[in-house]
């Protein structure tokens, strides 16, 4: 199984990432890994989903066929400017708050309600519901296209 680490050359500077934050890329289109760059080097590219490592940190494989499907499924959902819009900054919140959302993702659904306490939500359906079957749309994708890849930033 390959191992992306210090030193792996970024995708866009083709100069080897060795401090910082590296990120992760994904295609937003179609489930695919599309490889790593400096934070710096990825920050204004388009139709990316970016996943910023915090070193020390790693991701191991399920971890990363998650991330793969997570992102296309992601933008998928009406975007921040549409009043129905609170599923996806739901997810992004989830993603950026990831690996350790998964153990309790109901914490970013939670966080989010409580962020807009003082104002409704405007969502149409049951915000909680969906929140809960995007997570298992993702997770049943990810079980079904595994990869075969670990990224390790000690």
């Amino acid at each position: 199984m390959p191992t992306i680490t210090w030193d792996y050359l970024c995708n866009f500077c083709n100069r080897p990432i060795n401090r910082g934050r590296p990120t992760i890329l994904f295609a937003t289109n179609k489930p695919l890994l599309l490889g790593i760059a400096h934070s710096t080097c990825a920050t204004n590219k388009d139709n990316l989903g970016r996943y910023q490592m915090n070193p020390p940190n790693h991701l191991f494989p399920v971890q990363i066929a998650f991330l793969t499907q997570f992102y296309p499924l992601l933008h998928a959902l009406p975007n921040v400017l549409t009043p129905n819009a609170a599923l996806r900054q739901c997810m992004a919140d989830f993603v950026h708050h990831f690996p350790s959302s998964i153990i309790d993702p109901m914490e970013c659904l939670n966080r989010y309600k409580e962020m807009h306490l003082d104002k409704p939500i405007a969502y149409e359906g049951d915000l909680g519901a969906d929140y809960i079957e995007f997570l298992a749309r993702v997770l049943k994708a990810a079980k079904v296209h595994p990869v075969d890849i670990e990224f390790d930033f000690p």
